[in-house]
């Protein structure tokens, strides 16, 4: 039960470290803007577009964790490091960006982590549930 709950505890605090990576187009610009899972903004993280496995523009993030540049590039892959190990990277193809609003995407976001916590806590209640009704 102690190694479960170590796990259980590291799990956690893995994805409280996660970089989350959201690209839009905006008036043939593309924003990025790259969070943590706590909503924080990544503030001057480490930005490198590649196209073809070739740099094409490496720079930082601004302080609210957002970036605008125009591509001349129909493929391009995006890397956000935000150091020690945190990266979130994305390939996409200039046909495919999504048209979502920031405000919607974060509250999206938020609905997916409160969903996430609830199925995490069933899970360990049905984890408990089984072990006392095996034990017997």
């Amino acid at each position: 039960m102690k190694y479960f709950i170590l796990l259980f505890l590291l799990c956690s605090f893995s994805y409280a470290h996660k970089v989350n990576l959201f690209i839009t187009n905006e008036k043939d610009k593309i924003e990025i803007y790259s969070y943590f899972a706590s909503g924080a903004p990544c503030k001057n993280c480490r930005l490198i577009v590649e196209n073809n496995k070739k740099v094409i523009l490496e720079d930082v993030l601004n302080e609210e964790g957002k970036y605008f540049f125009t591509s001349k590039y129909k493929d391009i892959d995006i890397i956000v490091d935000a150091s020690g190990g945190h990266i979130a990277k994305e390939s996409l193809s200039l046909e495919h960006i999504k048209n979502e609003d920031l405000k919607t995407h974060l509250k999206n976001e938020e609905e997916k982590k409160y969903l996430d916590i609830f199925i995490g806590l069933a899970l360990i209640a049905l984890i408990f549930f089984l072990l006392k009704r095996f034990k017997k």
